[in-house]
């Protein structure tokens, strides 16, 4: 592996710890600081997914900067959107196990739990945390690769006179 490329990977591990840690702020306030028994959380659920793929792009455009070829863009952001999924996966099942009695007077909790026919709320919460980890593991972690990939695409300095096509110079 390249220099640049190892670079861009442990950029993008930087990048993924970041927006975790604002996930897991996001998932503590809205779970557990400020729980809401109604399923309304919509916008800060957009928003965070808004802000992961934003970072998946820079993820991509940095490394290009710094040298990386398609191989370490695509490197980077497999590992940043893997880690950010696995990450907050494991965050969702502190919080849902450490503060089960917040988390299960959520209004979607208590009807999946009367349909789940699990034994327990603790029971019918991990199984569905399983899934959880696997698709936003392995999601992100794709996802990662194509934003990143598409951020790695985008001109260095989109004003300079080699990226305006010759017609419109």
């Amino acid at each position: 592996m390249q220099t640049s490329e190892r670079r861009a990977v442990t950029r993008g591990t930087l990048i993924a710890g970041t927006v975790w840690l604002g996930l897991s702020a996001e998932i503590v306030v809205t779970n557990v600081v400020v729980p809401s028994t109604t399923d309304d959380d919509a916008v800060s659920v957009l928003i965070s997914y808004l802000c992961i793929f934003a970072a998946l792009f820079l993820t991509g455009m940095l490394a290009a900067r710094d040298g990386a070829g398609r191989t370490g863009q695509i490197l980077s952001g497999v590992v940043a959107g893997s880690m950010i999924g696995a990450l907050t996966a494991a965050t969702f099942a502190v919080v849902d196990n450490v503060w089960l009695d917040i988390v299960a007077q959520q209004q979607t909790k208590i009807e999946g739990f009367a349909h789940s026919g699990a034994g327990s709320m603790r029971e019918f919460i991990n199984h569905g945390l399983i899934g959880t980890a696997v698709f936003l593991t392995a999601g992100l972690g794709i996802l990662g690769a194509a934003l990143s990939r598409a951020g790695g695409l985008v001109p260095r300095n989109p004003m300079s006179p080699a990226s305006i096509p010759p017609g419109r110079r």
